[in-house]
């Protein structure tokens, strides 16, 4: 590896960190993330680490490997409450990931300039950072087939037999992550692309390895669904029908929901939407053939994940990490011109993506002082680091609108925008835009963080899962009175008359504690400490 290879790869070893690992306490828990965090408890406390449970009942729907990395990390850092250590695992496999496409660049191309603004384009990408902060079921299997993906292609190249046994390995811990989504929504549209860009003589010579590969992650992946059907075959096989019904009967959205989806790879949607236009941008690409592979490969993964019935936004994973390596394509090709050696459109193009980074700068400084100093919840020295750093970037940018700053330094720019943004404002723009500010209650999850509850906790309704990782412990349904125990905790969204008319009447309401249920909600939810009367 040569000197500048090396910078560049601390380079994006150290814009990845501070992209990733800041805003990881940020967040707040939803409901596939309270899954994994629960189950997650529930290996470490109660030792299921095979046969997973959520609170306390059997977890069919998912396979495990996501939740045994979180797991691990409650056993590294000896915690079941943080949810900064708990995301680490999403954020560390989401920087294997840029590593991953470095790499692939790199092999595919040659070119290793190219391979670090790949890196970094996808690094800034905002809905790569977003799901790279979530430790749910949708960036991790991706992640892994994308490495399966990867070393299948270096394999084709190289024709060493290790390259498909690594490949192998990854597409076992995709299969373990998300079952066989991966395989549809990523693997099978780049094995058509591959074909039709590199020809399919290379993957027929080569068949007795991708089979070998493929074999090995498929053998990888069925131990545990093997586990659980020697152990619970008609519960398991039950939930997996269930699953299946899930992908066609629920959240479905129209075939053209993803048809916006270039507006969430952020600061470079300008490049990503421009490289869609294939003749074009195949013009100015450094490796036509790999950007064309990479153009079909995208395209039939839109077409594809666009047929199912079931969508989301954090469904298009795949989209969000193909898509800003297609941009990179022209985001490269601009780096090495000069204002005088582009064509009318091109300039176009240039100065309506510096106009939009303009925007996004000033818009910044607008939000802060609405929602931030005036509402009082930033101080003025905070106030005046925002506005010294975002007009340093309006300033920037509109030397770039009048040609005074060259191309290059426009767009390492636009990167520095993102991760300035990432570390200076998302943590602002989720606590107190997207959320408004509230203090005079405290959030259910302090009864986690805090262990305000030493005793059982049960409830008539309020039984979400987020409720179950919020209060730290398994909540229990009431069924028969005579079953609670003397002293217990009552999880409750109704005030305490209408419980207490509720509860038999040996039990009486001692101590009532008043929540926010959720960060971003208005909605309180009360906890009742409640004792059996005192016989006379």
């Amino acid at each position: 590896m040569q000197v500048k290879e090396r910078k560049n790869t601390l380079y994006l070893l150290f814009y990845g960190m501070i992209t990733l690992f800041p805003n990881l306490w940020v967040g707040s828990v939803g409901i596939m993330e309270a899954r994994n965090f629960v189950t997650a408890r529930e290996m470490v406390q109660d030792g299921n680490w095979i046969i997973t449970t959520m609170n306390g009942k059997f977890r069919f729907e998912k396979p495990p490997l996501p939740t045994w990395l979180t797991a691990l990390f409650m056993k590294l850092f000896h915690t079941t409450t943080s949810e900064f250590i708990l995301r680490l695992p999403i954020a560390i496999c989401t920087l294997g990931l840029i590593f991953m496409i470095y790499f692939l660049v790199k092999s595919a191309t040659e070119n290793s300039e190219l391979a670090f603004i790949s890196g970094l384009v996808a690094t800034t990408t905002f809905m790569v950072i977003k799901l790279g902060n979530n430790n749910s079921w949708d960036m991790l299997p991706y992640i892994f087939m994308f490495g399966c993906v990867t070393y299948i292609f270096t394999g084709l190249k190289s024709l060493k037999i290790k390259d498909f046994i690594i490949s192998g390995v990854f597409m076992g811990a995709s299969l373990l992550s998300k079952g066989p989504v991966p395989v549809y929504g990523m693997m099978l549209p780049f094995f058509i692309a591959y074909s039709m860009t590199y020809g399919f003589s290379n993957i027929k010579q080569n068949w007795k390895k991708i089979f070998f590969s493929i074999l090995i992650g498929v053998t990888l992946a069925a131990l545990w669904p093997i586990a659980m059907l020697l152990t619970h075959k008609d519960l398991f096989l039950s939930v997996m029908n269930k699953e299946a019904d899930t992908w066609s009967n629920r959240h479905v959205k129209s075939i053209f929901y993803y048809f916006d989806y270039f507006i969430y790879i952020g600061v470079w949607m300008i490049f990503a939407l421009a490289s869609f236009f294939k003749r074009w941008s195949e013009k100015r690409s450094p490796d036509g053939k790999f950007f064309s592979m990479l153009f079909l490969w995208n395209l039939i993964t839109f077409v594809l994940i666009s047929l199912i019935k079931m969508k989301k936004k954090r469904y298009g994973v795949p989209l969000y990490i193909l898509t800003p390596m297609m941009a990179s394509h022209l985001i490269f090709y601009f780096m090495k011109r000069d204002w005088k050696e582009l064509i009318k459109k091109e300039k176009i193009l240039i100065k309506t993506h510096t106009t939009l980074m303009l925007i996004i700068s000033i818009s910044i400084l607008a939000i802060f002082y609405i929602k931030g100093y005036r509402e009082k919840t930033i101080g003025s020295a905070y106030l005046l680091f925002i506005i010294t750093v975002f007009l340093f970037f309006s300033y920037e940018f509109i030397k770039g609108l009048t040609e005074r700053r060259n191309i290059k330094q426009i767009l390492f720019m636009t990167g520095f925008l993102m991760i300035t943004i990432n570390i200076s404002v998302t943590w602002f723009i989720e606590k107190y835009v997207r959320t408004e500010y509230r203090d005079e209650y405290k959030f259910l999850s302090t009864v986690k963080d805090l262990n305000i509850s030493p005793g059982p906790i049960y409830t008539f309704n309020d039984y979400q899962i987020e409720n179950i990782w919020k209060v730290g412990q398994k909540i229990k349904l009431i069924g028969n009175f005579q079953e609670l125990p003397d002293t217990f905790f009552l999880l409750d969204s109704r005030e305490g008359p209408i419980v207490k008319d509720t509860l038999s009447p040996k039990f009486t309401i001692k101590s009532k504690n008043t929540y926010y249920k959720y960060e971003d909600d208005d909605k309180i939810i009360f906890l009742y400490k409640v004792a059996e009367n005192q016989k006379n």
